[in-house]
């Protein structure tokens, strides 16, 4: 089952809306969490293709990106940003941020690996940097109503609109490590892509 062509910034963006998205098939499982970080099958000029697995049913399913400007870069596969772009995310709302936050930092505090632990928080501090990224401007607290591309995420906002207040989570990301100069390349995304092939059960 091949599915709708959807526009994401970089290999790591990719994965991460597959952990988001529940199994179109049971409805519940992630489709990541069965095994390691879903492989591209196939880096065409125009589009990325990834395969991933459902943990409850055991379903598969063949999600197509598109990927505008970025043909035959390294940077699709290893990318030290989930976006480097200011424009939000096309395929995870502002709610899936805030729970690919969670999920990684809960994460994060679990690893025994202080190196790794830090490398998983300068991540969440990128999915809460890339949730901000809808807000449009400094003087509304909360996301536009476009924020929010799921049925799932506006029950949320209407349910706990105090979740995505803007000064929270720039509270949160002040809390947050950053890379510095001398760790470069090798903080981005690296914490992710060990977290994707730990939840292998």
């Amino acid at each position: 089952m091949t599915g709708e062509l959807a526009e994401a910034h970089s290999l790591v963006e990719a994965n991460l809306f597959v952990v988001v998205t529940p199994c179109p098939a049971c409805g519940r499982g992630p489709l990541s969490a069965a095994g390691p970080p879903a492989a591209p099958t196939s880096i065409t000029p125009a589009n990325l293709t990834l395969e991933a697995r459902c943990a409850k049913c055991s379903s598969t399913k063949t999600f197509v990106f598109a990927l505008p400007g970025r043909t035959g870069s390294r940077a699709i596969v290893r990318p030290t940003a989930i976006n480097s772009e200011d424009s939000p995310s096309r395929i995870i709302d502002v709610a899936q941020w805030l729970t690919l936050a969670k999920m990684i930092g809960d994460a994060a505090a679990a690893e025994t690996d202080r190196i790794q632990a830090r490398h998983l928080l300068i991540d969440v501090g990128q999915c809460l940097n890339e949730a901000l990224k809808f807000y449009d401007d400094e003087d509304n607290d909360l996301p536009p109503p476009g924020a929010l591309f799921h049925d799932a995420s506006r029950r949320r906002f209407r349910d706990h609109p105090e979740e995505f207040s803007r000064r929270r989570l720039l509270d949160a990301r002040s809390r947050l490590p950053v890379a510095t100069e001398s760790e470069g390349a090798a903080a981005g995304c690296w914490g992710i892509a060990r977290w994707f092939t730990e939840m292998t059960p």
